[in-house]
C-alpha cells in the first residue's frame, strides 16, 4: 500500500473499530489490527512511565469485563490499563515496572488478587485500602435496610421513600434544610432507619481520626454497636474491615490520604471514548486512552554538568530528556 493509504489507517485505527476503518479503504480487517498493533507497540516504547512512589489499582468495567486500572496518585494521572484484572496478570505486569522499589504505598480496594500480587512483587510497599470502597459499603447496608421497609408501604409511600433514598445516603452535613425535614419524616416513622442512618455516619466518623490509634477504637466502637436486629445488615462490611483491618488502617499512618478517588476520571474517560462510537475492542479503547490523551511531563531536577560531553538529538546529554507521568486527569 502506500505510505499514505498507511498513515491514513494507523490515525483512523485509533479513533473507530477495525471493521469500519477496513470497510473504508477496502483492507482486510487483520491488515487494519497489524497496523494498529504495530503503531501501538512503537507508541508504548515510545511512551515510557515513570514509576510512582504512591501507585494506585483499581478496576473499570469495560465492554461487559472488570479490567485493571493503575494509576499513580501523586501526580493523579493514568499509567495503564491491563485486559483483566486476575492476579497473574497484575503480578506479571507489575515485575516488569521499572525501578519497582521506588513505590512505597499501594492503594486498592479490597480484592484478594491485586493483595497478593503486591505482597509478591512489591513487599517494601505498604497497602492501603480506598476508603470510598470500605464506606461505600455502609451506604450498601443502609440500602437494604431501606429496601426493607418499603414492603410495609403503600405503594405511594414506597414510590415517595425509593426517590428519598440519596438524600439518606448523603452525609448528615451535606444535607440541606428541606432535606432535612424529609430526611426526620422517614425515620421518625421507621426508628429502624434512623438507627441504620446513624450507624452510617458513626462509620463514616473513623476517618475524622487523626490518629491510628484513634480510629482503632472507634472502629471497634461501632463494631460493638451494631443496632439491635441488625447485624445480618452490616455483616459484610464487618467482615470487609475485618479481613482488611490492617489495610484499612494504614491509611492513618501515611503522609498524605491516599486515595483512588479521582479515578473517577478515568470512568468518565473511558465512557466518553467508547461513546463516540461503538464496537470498540479493549486495545483500540487502552491505545486512544494512553497514547492520544495529554500526559504529564516535567523536566528532570537533576541539574546537567557544563563538562557532560555525551549528546543526542540536539545537542542535549540524554538523562535531560523530560520525566512523562502518564495520561493527565487534570485536563480531562
Amino acid at each position: 500500500m502506500t505510505l499514505r493509504l498507511h498513515e491514513y489507517v494507523e490515525k483512523e485505527s485509533f479513533n473507530h473499530p477495525y471493521t469500519f476503518v477496513a470497510a473504508q479503504t477496502g483492507l482486510d480487517e487483520k491488515t487494519v489490527r497489524d497496523i494498529f498493533n504495530a503503531r501501538a507497540e512503537l507508541l508504548g516504547r515510545w511512551h515510557r512511565f515513570e514509576t510512582p512512589r504512591i501507585l494506585g489499582i483499581d478496576e473499570l468495567y469495560l465492554n461487559k469485563r472488570y479490567r485493571c486500572i493503575l494509576t499513580n496518585i501523586e501526580e493523579r494521572t493514568l499509567l495503564d490499563l491491563l485486559a483483566t484484572r486476575r492476579q497473574d496478570v497484575v503480578t506479571n505486569y507489575l515485575m516488569k515496572l521499572k525501578d519497582r522499589q521506588k513505590v512505597e504505598i499501594v492503594s486498592m480496594d479490597m480484592w484478594n488478587p491485586y493483595r497478593a500480587a503486591v505482597k509478591a512483587v512489591l513487599p517494601q510497599a505498604r497497602i492501603v485500602v480506598d476508603k470510598f470502597h470500605v464506606v461505600r459499603m455502609a451506604n450498601d447496608a443502609l440500602e437494604r435496610v431501606r429496601k426493607g421497609l418499603r414492603k410495609e408501604l403503600k405503594p405511594s409511600q414506597s414510590r415517595t421513600l425509593k426517590g428519598d433514598r440519596k438524600i439518606l445516603l448523603k452525609r448528615a452535613h451535606e444535607v440541606s434544610d428541606r432535606e432535612r425535614l424529609i430526611m426526620e419524616t422517614w425515620t421518625g416513622a421507621f426508628p429502624q432507619l434512623l438507627a441504620a442512618y446513624e450507624h452510617k455516619e458513626r462509620f463514616y466518623g473513623i476517618w475524622d481520626a487523626t490518629t491510628r490509634l484513634q480510629a482503632e477504637a472507634a472502629l471497634d466502637e461501632w463494631i460493638a454497636t451494631i443496632p439491635k436486629g441488625q447485624k445480618e445488615v452490616w455483616s459484610d462490611l464487618v467482615r470487609a474491615v475485618g479481613n482488611w483491618r490492617e489495610e484499612t488502617m494504614t491509611y492513618f499512618e501515611t503522609d498524605m490520604p491516599v486515595t483512588n478517588a479521582y479515578t473517577e476520571s478515568i470512568n468518565r474517560l473511558a465512557k466518553d471514548k467508547n461513546s463516540e462510537g461503538r464496537g470498540y475492542s479493549f486495545e483500540v479503547m487502552r491505545a486512544r486512552m494512553l497514547y492520544t490523551t495529554k500526559h504529564k511531563k516535567k523536566a528532570p531536577t537533576a541539574k546537567v554538568s557544563p563538562f557532560y560531553k555525551k549528546t543526542i538529538g540536539y545537542g542535549l546529554p540524554d538523562f535531560a530528556e523530560e520525566l512523562n507521568y502518564g495520561v493527565d486527569l487534570s485536563t480531562i
